[in-house]
């Protein structure tokens, strides 16, 4: 039980380094607004570049690379969970994506959707933060009741191995998301 125990502990630990960096996204994205009228091109690109890490850093999780495949592989029980956090993530991805070709788009003059690229990046930010919340109050619970011993040990294995293999560091750094205390201003304008 100790090894459980071991990877639980290391999964929670994940989630609150990814619930902390969420809220940073989310707490600057919603300053944006009120220089709404002053964005610029950087700040954006800028903008949507943490989001897009992020993203990767919650790919990399040890939850999604070593513990829901052993899930999704063995306990039919959490399918239909998995594949709403799935529906979550890849419907956040989606957003993203778009919000990225807006971005393009509004660069090239080709359109005025900056209002849109705003509330894209504040959708793809609700979307993981809903994913998060669903995997600590319906899939760790799961979790506990569904694997067994064996199973926890290949997955408390798999990360230390992990973590041996990074010499101590941060497997994956979480992103940073300020805005740049001197950003140059556009003549970017909100439609």
């Amino acid at each position: 039980m100790l090894t459980a125990t071991y990877s639980l502990v290391a999964i929670a630990a994940e989630q609150d380094a990814a619930h902390r960096a969420l809220r940073k996204l989310r707490h600057s994205i919603q300053n944006m607004w009120y220089g709404f009228q002053n964005i610029d091109f950087s700040f954006l690109e800028s903008a949507l570049a943490k989001l897009g890490e992020f993203d990767e850093y919650c790919r990399k999780r040890k939850l999604e690379m070593y513990v829901i495949p052993v899930v999704r592989n063995a306990k039919r029980e959490a399918d239909a969970l998995l594949a709403e956090l799935d529906a979550l993530s890849d419907s956040a991805r989606s957003i993203l994506h778009t919000a990225c070709e807006r971005l393009s788009a509004l660069v090239e003059g080709k359109s005025d959707q900056l209002h849109g690229i705003c509330l894209a990046m504040e959708s793809y930010c609700d979307r993981l933060h809903t994913r998060l919340t669903r995997e600590e109050d319906e899939l760790f619970p799961m979790l506990r009741r569904l694997l067994s011993v064996e199973e926890w040990f290949g997955i408390a294995a798999q990360f230390l191995s992990d973590d041996a293999d990074t010499d101590g560091r941060k497997r994956y750094p979480l992103p940073q998301f300020r805005l740049p205390a001197s950003a140059p201003r556009s003549t970017l304008t909100a439609s």
